[in-house]
């Protein structure tokens, strides 16, 4: 399926929000909205690639322009749509503070703070809240529970 690399770190010189725990926690809800927006679109989104000939045609008429397969221009106009309203709803979430860094299992990053070193805390889509973090140098694959650990926010950071 047609997967978009969703890391967005900020530019040079923008300083990331860095999240409590609690207020990581306390945008759960809305990411729990989101994701399940771009579950519905994914959902639409697979058989459009394949009426379009498959992933490398969607890509060419996403990124690339190219026409559409004859008798296809309104799949093609939906395929367009779909793949806006997920990359849309990617920014609203980024937009928030977070890191959208998988959206295929429905991963995302807050920075936060642990002992003065930033890390990140981890919640993935349909996790009732957030209870993971990570080293920034380690993915997913380095998730640890959060029991035990101090995380800090200092002010100047936001």
């Amino acid at each position: 399926m047609y997967s978009t690399p969703m890391l967005r770190l900020p530019r040079m010189g923008d300083a990331p929000k860095m999240f409590s725990l609690e207020e990581a926690n306390a945008l759960v809800p809305t990411l729990e909205l989101e994701f399940g927006r771009v579950a519905r679109l994914r959902a639409e989104l697979g058989p459009l690639i394949e009426r379009m000939g498959g992933a490398e045609a969607a890509v060419a008429i996403l990124q690339h322009g190219a026409e559409a397969p004859h008798g296809l221009e309104r799949e093609a106009g939906r395929l367009k749509e779909v793949a806006a309203d997920i990359a849309a709803t990617v920014e609203r979430v980024n937009e928030l503070g977070c890191v959208v860094k998988d959206l295929d299992i429905g991963l995302v990053d807050f920075f936060s703070l642990q002992e003065n070193e930033p890390v990140f805390l981890c919640w993935q889509f349909g996790e009732p809240g957030v209870t993971h973090w990570h080293p920034i140098d380690e993915g997913f694959a380095g998730r640890r529970q959060i029991e035990g650990i101090e995380l800090e926010r200092p002010e100047f950071f936001n």
